[in-house]
């Protein structure tokens, strides 16, 4: 496979170009080694992955065979810097940084967060004991607390701001997208909590969203389905109500009931992978989509609806889906897929900190928190 070349554009000094010659399916199943915190910058390089894979199987297809190349995509380039840290032992270690750039926002993703994540909970905790629900101790506040008293943190955090500062000054970052007016604004995807007081130093934060981030292993998938299926079997002959994919007539309909809104070009990108139940009518009355970054997108039920299960059927069989597709093109890599397993690799979701309804429903479907995130807008051009 050819190596990729970036673009002047695409050239950043600390961030170097992932190779291709490992291809999207070696670095998804390195990912999924620091899954589920990676849970985000994995699922925009499965989103990237299967965009392209789809692409060319159009293209092969005309060709008159259905061979998939794997190349780089090149609308989402990859990024990668390990930055020396010293620990205490005086020994270096490193701060591994990843980062997908897509469109006008990027995914920063560092992979000692697990790591930092405690270190902030400690910070948090009145006897600096941590238990298995840390993540809700893990804030930037308490991030801070654990920085200002262990230098090698803080160390670990100069080269991650050093990193975000570097995206901001991106000529990528720059360009507004076609039809917004918004040039000099950089927005990242579910950057973790404790990056927030960094990210205030750079310049004017735009309205963001910060949500709790839940995930469910293909293993408690797995156990779940067969009643799953058992069940949707039952709900389409007793009650007519069959499950399936959403299609371009539901989309206002979703918009309207999501409590964030989207664009209706977003909208068409949601229902591209989603599933949802109709009525003998051919009404939707329960579904699910997928956002940019692979996590569930606009779960909704409808009120008269509710209380009969269909929120969480329709949760399963999506979450299902980022499964099999995220195997598939694992596979690509041949018996190093059987590597990869079951209890670790995750299907995800967002949900905004102040809708503890839905929390409390992901929860009773098995799904579990792991900390905060944030989508958020920093203007460089304009302080605070």
């Amino acid at each position: 496979m050819p190596q990729h070349k970036p673009s002047p554009s695409t050239h950043l000094p600390l961030l170097k170009p992932i190779s291709s010659e490992a291809g999207y399916a070696d670095y998804l199943a390195e990912l999924t080694h620091e899954l589920p915190f990676s849970a985000s910058q994995f699922g925009i390089v499965l989103v990237s992955a299967l965009e392209l894979r789809d692409r060319d199987s159009k293209s092969k297809h005309s060709e008159g065979t259905t061979t998939v190349t794997w190349k780089p995509n090149v609308d989402s380039p990859h990024f990668r810097c390990s930055l020396p840290v010293q620990n205490a032992k005086g020994k270096d270690v490193f701060t591994t940084v990843d980062v997908t750039i897509a469109g006008h926002a990027s995914t920063v993703y560092a992979r000692c967060e697990y790591s930092l994540m405690q270190a902030a909970a400690r910070a948090g905790s009145e006897d600096g004991a941590i238990d298995e629900h840390y993540s809700f101790k893990a804030t930037a506040e308490n991030f801070c607390k654990a920085a200002e008293n262990d230098p090698v943190i803080q160390r670990h955090q100069k080269n991650v701001v050093a990193v975000m500062n570097e995206i901001l000054d991106h000529p990528v970052a720059n360009e507004a997208p076609p039809g917004q007016d918004d040039a000099g604004l950089q927005f990242f995807y579910c950057l973790n909590d404790i990056w927030l007081p960094a990210l205030k130093t750079f310049g004017k934060l735009s309205d963001g969203n910060r949500g709790v981030k839940h995930v469910i292993t293909e293993e408690e998938l797995l156990k779940a389905d067969p009643e799953v299926r058992r069940r949707c079997q039952e709900l389409e002959e007793k009650e007519g109500l069959v499950l399936g994919p959403m299609v371009e007539s539901d989309i206002p309909l979703m918009i309207e009931l999501n409590g964030v809104k989207y664009d209706e070009e977003y909208g068409r990108f949601i229902i591209r992978r989603s599933m949802c139940f109709r009525n003998k009518k051919g009404e939707m009355v329960a579904w699910a989509g997928t956002h940019g970054d692979f996590s569930v997108a606009a779960l909704h039920v409808l009120p008269e609806y509710r209380k009969t299960g269909l929120g969480r059927l329709v949760l399963h069989s999506l979450a299902m889906t980022h499964i099999e597709l995220a195997r598939e093109i694992l596979a690509t890599r041949g018996d190093d897929v059987e590597s990869v397993s079951a209890t670790t690799l995750v299907a995800h979701a967002d949900c905004m900190d102040y809708n503890q309804a839905t929390m409390i429903f992901m929860e009773r479907c098995g799904w579990r928190r792991i900390g905060f995130y944030l989508w958020i807008g920093v203007d460089k051009n304009t302080k605070e």
